[in-house]
This record gives structure tokens, sequence and C-alpha cells, in this order.
């Protein structure tokens, strides 16, 4: 009997539209042969609908909602509901969940958040990890407990910024100078991202990147240096490391336009790349080592890229960022060493169902005797 599994896409994010590749591309490589797809879409407004259309990439093109059924999830229970005009009935239920929503309310940790409250197996990192992952500050902060090269950086609040912007265009100076890059926190895609090289160039970007998140990580610009990406796929001790990439830019950082526009619906597999990367044994052995050691100190789980930069000029290694949902599951970086996008995406589901079995088996409750021996009016005024 097939299972029912519900392939969970775009969302509230900036991201919205390169989720939808994402999502089309894994949809066509799935095996029939064992799965019923479920397509959930999630609109820019947040809601969630399915229907049999949703796994054809024409169907965005001029998108009608009102072909759609709206649908949620309900928790404490695996059942997919279906809006009527009596309420919400059960429509299904949902064995897995295949997680492929990029940037913030999905890859953050909030999507996985709500599956995990009704009990469905999902495919990605769970919500701590997610989140920890997607926010660029505190991943930084993270990598320097477990003393892992990273570009020098702070973090720069909007309430900060707006309450005494001089204050930290002097921190930048004293802890940086210039030139340097600008990032919002939490988002992907190298959308909002700016180099300023002076204090007016700053104050632009600052501007640019609190119009997407209140918080901005701000680092030392390198100028002269080498993309690596390497992706990991796994759960617990089973564990594949793919083949490296080394992104081809056009401009002096890799931009939303270099990784997607190129070919729209190949999505990040569009971007140009150099595989294997054009780089020394030992620096491909550091950066395959590093995310490791990374991956299993956070326990990670599912198919994540991690991005590493090379100084040209000292040959170190710095980690750049990790991806826990990338552009197209980075099913490129996994066929060079033999393993397809089909077979990619059955390890993700049978690692969902481990995890899941994992976390049943744990304690969730306590049963105490403290509400039968405590008064709550005791000691109040009358």
């Amino acid at each position: 009997m097939k299972e029912n599994l519900a392939v969970i896409f775009g969302g509230v994010s900036c991201e919205h539209d390169i989720s939808i590749i994402s999502a089309i591309q894994a949809i066509k490589n799935i095996d029939t042969n064992f799965y019923n797809i479920i397509p959930i879409y999630i609109t820019k407004s947040g809601v969630m609908l399915t229907g049999k259309k949703l796994i054809e990439l024409s169907t965005f093109s001029n998108m009608n909602y009102k072909k759609f059924k709206p649908v949620t999830f309900v928790s404490g229970s695996n059942n997919l509901y279906l809006k009527s005009l009596f309420g919400y009935t059960k429509k299904q239920i949902i064995n897995v969940a295949l997680v492929i929503m990029h940037g913030e309310n999905g890859e953050d940790g909030k999507i996985m958040s709500m599956l995990s409250l009704c009990g469905i197996p999902y495919s990605a990192c769970d919500q701590m990890q997610s989140a920890i992952c997607m926010d660029k500050c505190v991943f930084k902060d993270y990598l320097k407990g477990l003393k892992i090269n990273t570009v020098s950086g702070l973090t720069v609040f909007d309430y900060d910024y707006l309450t005494n912007p001089e204050k930290v265009k002097k921190q930048v100076l004293k802890q940086l100078n210039y030139p340097v890059i600008l990032k919002p926190a939490t988002l992907g895609s190298s959308i909002g991202i700016k180099i300023a090289n002076n204090e007016s160039e700053l104050e632009a970007g600052l501007v640019v990147a609190f119009n997407y998140c209140n918080k901005v990580l701000i680092e030392s610009y390198l100028s002269d240096i080498t993309e690596i990406n390497v992706a990991l796929l796994g759960f617990n001790n089973d564990v594949t490391i793919s083949e490296t990439e080394q992104p081809v830019k056009q401009n002096d950082i890799l931009t939303f336009d270099n990784k997607y526009m190129g070919n729209s619906s190949a999505g990040m597999a569009n971007l140009k790349r150099i595989i294997p990367a054009d780089m020394s044994a030992e620096i491909v052995e550091e950066v395959k080592q590093t995310a490791l050691k990374i991956f299993n100190s956070l326990s990670l789980k599912g198919v994540v890229r991690f991005d590493f930069i090379v100084d040209n000029k000292t040959n170190k290694v710095y980690v750049n960022e990790l991806n826990t949902i990338p552009g197209s599951l980075a099913f490129y970086l996994f066929n060079p060493i033999d393993i397809t996008y089909k077979q990619l995406i059955n390890k993700l589901i049978k690692f969902a169902y481990i995890a899941h079995d994992n976390e049943q088996k744990l304690i969730k409750t306590f049963n105490s005797s403290v509400l039968d021996k405590t008064n709550i009016g005791s000691g109040l005024k009358k």
C-alpha cells in the first residue's frame, strides 16, 4: 500500500518562488510506485492549498487560487484537513512530509514545529537546528564555540541603529574597517546583500537590509576569495558527503540573478559551477571534514549544503553559511558520486521515519500530583 507523502513548499518568504522550483524538481523524482504525492502549496499570504495541478511549474505562471482547495493541519492529528462550508473536515492521513521551503517561515524551523505537533515525520532538520542555522548571526556565534574559522563580523539590530546610528558606525570602524559586506540575518539567495566601501554606502546598505530583517550581520569583505560548497546527506552516523563545487560568479558577490535567472526552471542547478571544485586536495579535505564536524555537532538531518570561502592570499578556509534546505536539494552535488535524485529523496524519507521513531521513544510527559496539592487561591486577598 502506498504512503501519502506531502510535499510542502512556497510560503511567506522572499525565497517563495525558488521554493516552488525546488519542489517541482523534487516531485518529478519521487517514486510513485511507493508514494501518493500530496502537494501542499503555501501562498505568499500563508494560505495552504492542495490540488493535482500544483505538481506542474506552468500552474504558477498565472496562478488562479480559486481552482485549489484550502487545507490545514491540526495539532495532535496527522490528518490533512479540508476547508468546507461546515468548517474543516478530515481529507487524508499524511504519513510523511517532504519539506522544501527556503527561507523564513519554513527553513527556519517554523513549519517543522507544526509538523512535530501533528506527529508527522518530516525530511528536514528539526526546529531548533533549523533556527540556529538560519540565523547567520547565531550560527556564527555557534561556530566560534566550536573554534571553527569564520570571517570577522558583528551583529547590528535595527533598534540600536535607529537609536544611535553614530555609535554603530564607529563600532564598524573599530572592529572591521571598510570594505564590509552586509547580510540580513535570516535571508538566503543573496537577497538584500550589499558591499559598503564607506560610511554613506554602509548607511544605504543598512536601510536595504533592515527592510528584510531587523538584524543584520556585518562582516569584513574579502575581495580575493574562492567559494567552495559541499552538501551532506544523512542522519546520526549514516552520513554521505557530496562532491564539492566551485560557484562561478559574474559580480563581486554571488547574486540572486547569478544563481537562478539563467534558466529559472533549473533552480540552483542553473548556477555556473565547477564540479569538482578546482582546489587543492588539502583544502577540499578541510572543507569536507569541517562540514562533517558541524553536521555531527548539531545532529543535523536530511540534506544540507555548506558554503565556504577561501582567502586566496592566505589559503585560510572560512565557513560562510549553512543551508538546511538548499536550493534544488543540492541534488547536482550527489549525482557525481552516483546518487540519483530519486535515491536522494528515498534517503530523505527514510531518515524522516527513523528520526520520528527515535523521537517517539522518548518520554515527553511526566505524571505528578502537584496539581492536586496546589491551592491557587491561598494567600490571595478577598
